[in-house]
């Protein structure tokens, strides 16, 4: 079993509101050292060597990028570039100072990598450091690239070049793999998230694995005050949720409070989106921390995820379903396929305003029903962050054991097993 310390080079900043990345390394790094790197960020001041951990002297905010203590055996590593870091030119000169940090990084505290994980759209594996190469697929980066304000072709370029050097690949969706991670449509069925396929071009075998979202581990015992007949609404609102859905419940009367930071771009969508938070029966929060969300979760009685029907949402795998699920409420949600993937009755789906509106209605007459509760926490803690990192563990172990067969060469294959067959 693969054991030694992980750099990650995670898709956001580690200040921003907590992803996927983000609690999914916290989960890693309860076993295992890691190293989380921010994507660059543009700074003024030139470029300077240099490293500092938590409680040394620092440099100014024009300096070389800095290691910190932000948990129990986990390291957040700072990364500076140049203004301009979307143009072609200084793109490149991004890459190689990000490449430059992280090895300076590693050789500072002395680590060998197990693994070096890129879930960063922009970033190429560093080259010069040890450990496996994985892939992390978080969303579609190549739908998304507008939304994130990237060049598409750029990301395409970076993913290829990533893939082909992989040991292993892990995507939040099947379809995520279908689309970006070189996984034939016909090998995406039940039981194969956890199998082999074969690299573009490299004549090996990468590992791969569906790893979605996960959730925290859900609270014993039930809330001490009954639920509100009210509903919630949690996540980034952006043009990724279906405003139709959104206003049929607000019409419907339907009491909502909806907690998370604004991140639309369309000013038209802008305009709806300040109507539907204006609107009386509706109350808007605002982004709160993790603990300040949980309590609010004992509040209410269901849970809302409307996606709206978009290629981008339909690879993705949003947090907040299971988050709902893992605080004992009901869920209704937008009929996406992460949803069904969950493949369980305590999601009920509908894409259709007026039927979404009717569930959550009829979800909110049923919000005493305290083994309904029970279940959906029972549920849910089958999908708890920590048994997610399980899943990234194993990975890695399949991962270690196709590179250890690659490099002992054919006669390895032989004597494992059929040749180019799959050792489970």
């Amino acid at each position: 079993m693969s054991t030694g310390p992980i750099v990650w080079m995670a898709g956001t900043n580690w200040d921003a509101v907590a992803g996927t990345d983000k609690c999914l390394v916290r989960a890693l790094a309860k076993t295992r050292p890691v190293m989380w790197v921010d994507p660059p960020v543009p700074v003024r001041r030139p470029l300077r060597s240099g490293i500092r951990t938590a409680g040394t002297a620092g440099h100014g905010a024009g300096s070389a990028p800095r290691l910190e203590q932000v948990g129990d055996s986990l390291l957040r590593l700072k990364v500076s570039a140049p203004p301009g870091v979307t143009r072609p030119f200084i793109r490149r000169i991004t890459a190689w100072w990000l490449e430059r940090t992280i090895r300076a990084a590693v050789a500072h505290i002395a680590w060998e990598p197990a693994a070096v994980v890129s879930a960063m759209p922009l970033a190429r594996f560093p080259r010069k450091t040890a450990g496996l190469k994985i892939v992390f697929l978080t969303d579609d980066w190549l739908e998304g690239s507008r939304l994130m304000g990237l060049s598409r072709a750029a990301i395409r370029r970076v993913l290829e070049s990533n893939l082909s050097q992989a040991d292993g690949i892990a995507a939040v969706s099947e379809e995520l793999l279908i689309r970006l991670g070189g996984l034939r449509p016909a090998d995406a069925t039940a039981g194969t998230a956890t199998a082999a396929l074969t690299s573009r071009g490299a004549g090996r075998r990468t590992a791969h694995a569906v790893i979605p979202n996960g959730c925290p581990e859900p609270p014993t015992g039930m809330p001490a005050a009954p639920r509100e007949p009210a509903a919630c609404l949690v996540g980034q609102l952006n043009e990724r949720l279906d405003l139709d859905v959104l206003e049929a419940v607000q019409a419907a009367g339907i009491a909502m409070t909806v907690i998370g930071p604004r991140t639309d771009r369309s000013p038209a969508y802008g305009r709806r989106l300040d109507a539907f938070l204006a609107a009386e029966n509706v109350h808007w929060m605002g982004q709160l921390s993790a603990d300040e969300l949980r309590g609010q979760l004992t509040r209410f009685g269901v849970g809302l995820t409307p996606y709206a029907d978009s290629s981008f949402n339909r690879a993705s795998f949003p947090l907040k379903t299971l988050e709902y699920l893992s605080a004992g409420l009901a869920v209704v949600s937008t009929d996406m396929p992460s949803a069904r993937w969950l493949n369980t009755g305590l999601i009920s789906l509908h894409s259709d305003p007026e039927e979404f509106a009717l569930a959550v209605r009829a979800a909110l007459a049923e919000r005493t029903d305290r083994e309904r509760e029970r279940l959906r926490k029972q549920f849910a803690a089958g999908h708890t962050w920590a048994a997610r990192a399980v899943d990234f563990q194993r990975l890695l172990d399949r991962a270690d054991h196709h590179r250890a067969r690659h490099r002992a060469g054919p006669l390895a294959a032989i004597t494992a097993g059929k040749p180019g067959e799959e050792q489970t």
